[in-house]
Formats: C-alpha cells, structure tokens, sequence
C-alpha cells in the first residue's frame, strides 16, 4: 500500500496477477455455447483506469479474444475502414490466442430492409481471412437468411479459409426470405470434398441445413466430432424444403453423428398434412441426452419425438401445444420455458412423470394445474423429486406452498428432494411460509428460497 504524504488519499497497488485474474473474470463467456444460450456479447468497458490496469489490459491476450463487431456499423465497414478499426487491434493485441468472433447487429430487428447487410458480411470475412486459422468461434447473425453464406462454401478447402481450429460455427437470422428472394447455390460442384472439421458447436439455418444434406457426398460424415447442432428457421417457407430432406436430416442425426449430446431446432415446422412415417421397430439407438424445441406446435413436435428418444434433459422454449395431443418422451429433466398453453399442457405431460421439473417465466395457472391435476386416483408428476422455478413473476408464495401441500396430501408422501425458487420469482413473504415451505423437503439444506 502506497500512502501519498501529501494526501489523505490512499491507493492500493494489486499484483499483476491477481488483476489480470479480475479482468479474465469479467470478460464475457457465452453460456455454454447451448442453442437457447446468448450469443450476443457484451461490450465491457474501462473508462479513466490507472496507468497500471491499462498496461495490464492491453498486454493481456486473453482479454481481447472474444471480439464483437457490428454488421450494421455507420458508416458502413470497407476494407480500408476495417484495417484501421478495433476489429485490427483485437486480432493484434490477442495474438496468438485463439479467437471468437461475434459478427453482429446493433439494432437487432430493422424497421427496413437492409439490401447492404450481405455485402458486408462478406467484406468483415475478408478481413478475417488471413487470421482464420485462429478463429476458434464464428457466430454470424442476420436480419434475413438471404445475408448468409452458405456454411459449404465456408468451409470448403477452395473458400480462401483456413478454419483448422474452428471448434463453433454459428449462421443465424431474424427471418427466412429463401422463398422470396431465390438463392444461389453453393461454389461450383467440382469443389473437393468437405474436409473433416474439428467443430463441436454448429448452428445453421435451414436453407445451409438443406446445402448439407442435398450433395451426394454427404458432408454430415465429416462433422463426426459435432456434439452440440442446432437449426433455425427449419420450415416449408424454406426454398427447397421437402420432407424427405427432414426425414433424412433425422437419419443422419441418429446414425451419422456418433458424438451428439445436443440437438436443439429453433422454429421447426412439418408440412401441413404430414402423413406418419413408417419408422423401424425399434427405432436406432440415438446418441442425443438433451433436446431443446423452441417455438414449435404440437404436430412438429409429435414428428421429432417420435424420432428422438432415450434423453436425459428436453427443454421447451415458448412451444404451443394445441391438437393433436403431444406425448412428451420420458426423461430424466423436463424444462418449460414461457408456456401459455395452461388447459392442455397438464394433461399433455401427465404420462411424462420424471423425477425433475424446472419452470421459466411461466404464470402460476399453469403451475396449479400440473401439480394438482390427476389420473384417476393417482397424482399428476407423482415421481417428482426436483422443482426449479424460475423468473417467474406472476406466481405467488402462497399458490406454490399450497399446491405442494395439496400433492403431499395426495400421495401421502411426496417429499422433495430439492426445491428452488429463485430469478425474478416471488421470495417467502414471513418467517410462517419459511416453516410451510421446509414441510415441504426432504432436508433444510435443499431448500433454496429466500424471505424477501
């Protein structure tokens, strides 16, 4: 500790180390790269520090790998503009850590269209180029699905691209616009085959999806070290869209990607009429243990669960469940995330039965209606030992004390093995409800709810 004798100011110096410690901490992680997770960084930013904190910022790689750049930057982005902007230092200043690169909007939905947003996707990736080779995540989001390259084209051995340690790929958009503005294909047929990659994370569109899976090659067989694969926008509108494209993409899933954990579809839709597909008996044993269904109806949803099963964790994104009724696959964690559907979802996961819930941002009408709703004599969600509730604002103490209490009168048993009330959901209003709510679990210890 430094001490001025001219000042009653006193400043503390850190260890080098212990401050490049704090700024590692502060630094933005996406959440596991998981297809419901952000994508889109934070911007952190220092102003008026020491002379030491920023010679410690700017001599610290690690803390300049994770580089945000706006696709709708004013003015627009040129290749002279770029080799003078902050895109440059980062690239500079990480060197020669691997890279992630957030490829951006700044205003997330335009009120018009913006016909220059392809040109300088296409400039930004130039300027990536000659660093591509430490590029470990590229994630690309759009207004329109016309903006995207195509993820072949990408990763081909002829794109001028050297993506050898690529472990996340990402080519998102607000909308698809395929079947309006008609697309052209990949780079010429002759291209080499698509070389064997190291990625883990990929999330793409359905129109890149549709580029995959067409050629006769199948470019699937050299994604085997994917774990995670999201699509989005996976939808008749979709120029090319066929069912016999889907069926084959579910296919490849169960038998072409050995080493898939994760699937998650971000607005899948099956064709109006879909007759059922004759499926084998029993159906190929798939390596997936977590799917994550966003925006989907009950019939797109009835297809992929008939195709998907043995998981371990299904997470529901704001689905809607109308007819026909949906039979959710057994497994061991069921996630409800922004369900509004409180009549039909009870009974739609009455014959699920697993040992954890986790709701979020759900109301507390729909809450009543699960816990309380039965089979006969036999209590809905009888075998439930785990209850997360989650940024739910709209449920009350009360309601949730009182439906526990109402199911353990039910069973007779039914206590909690761990209960979690926590986000923006409503804390215990009295040291009373804190008693009713210990009741209501297995120890003190695994309760998680705090007197607001």
């Amino acid at each position: 500790m430094n001490t001025s004798p001219n000042t009653r100011n006193r400043w503390v110096t850190l260890n080098t180390k212990i401050l490049q410690r704090i700024i590692q901490l502060a630094q933005y992680t996406p959440e596991d790269d998981l297809p419901e997770g952000n994508t889109r960084p934070a911007r952190p930013y220092l102003g008026r520090v020491c002379q030491q904190w920023h010679a410690t910022i700017t001599t610290t790689p690690s803390s300049w790998t994770k580089i945000p750049i706006y696709i709708d930057h004013h003015p627009r982005h040129t290749a002279a503009s770029l080799a003078q902007s902050p895109l440059k230092v980062h690239l500079s200043r990480s060197a020669p850590h691997l890279v992630t690169v957030y490829m951006v909007r700044k205003v997330k939905v335009p009120q018009m269209l913006d016909e220059k947003e392809k040109n300088c996707i296409q400039i930004i990736l130039s300027a990536l180029a000659p660093h591509s080779a430490r590029i470990a995540g590229l994630f690309i989001e759009a207004n329109t699905s016309s903006s995207l390259l195509s993820v072949l084209d990408l990763l081909s051995t002829k794109s001028g691209f050297a993506f050898t340690n690529m472990k996340s790929l990402m080519t998102t958009s607000n909308c698809d616009d395929s079947h309006i503005l008609l697309l052209p294909p990949p780079l010429p047929l002759c291209l080499p085959p698509l070389p064997t990659t190291s990625l883990t994370y990929l999330n793409i569109d359905g129109r890149n999806l549709f580029l995959l899976i067409n050629p006769p090659s199948h470019p699937f067989q050299k994604l085997a070290q994917l774990e995670a694969l999201c699509v989005n926008h996976l939808t008749p509108r979709v120029d090319g869209f066929s069912m016999a494209l889907v069926d084959k993409f579910f296919d490849a899933v169960t038998t072409t990607l050995p080493k898939l954990r994760t699937l998650g579809l971000d607005e899948f839709e099956v064709s109006p009429n879909t007759a059922p597909r004759s499926l084998p008996i029993p159906l190929p044993q798939c390596p997936l243990r977590r799917l994550v269904v966003r925006k989907g109806a009950s019939p797109s949803m009835q297809y992929i669960f008939q195709r998907v099963s043995h998981l371990e964790e299904l997470v529901l994104i704001g689905c809607f469940f109308n007819s026909p009724k949906v039979d959710v696959p057994k497994c061991g964690r069921l996630v409800i995330e922004r369900s509004v559907d409180f009549d039909i979802l009870p009974s739609t996961i009455q014959e699920w039965d697993g040992p954890a819930l986790e709701l979020r941002s759900c109301d507390d009408t729909f809450f009543v209606n699960v816990l309380t709703a039965t089979s006969g004599s036999t209590a809905c969600l009888a075998n439930l030992k785990t209850l997360k509730i989650l940024d739910c604002p709209s449920f009350s103490a009360k309601t949730i004390i009182n439906c526990l209490e109402l199911r353990r009168y039910v069973l007779g048993h039914a206590l909690l093995d761990y209960l979690e009330v926590s986000g923006r959901s409503p804390k215990l209003e009295n040291d009373e409800q804190l008693r009713a709510a210990l009741v209501l679990v297995s120890t003190p210890a695994s309760l998680d709810w705090l007197i607001g």
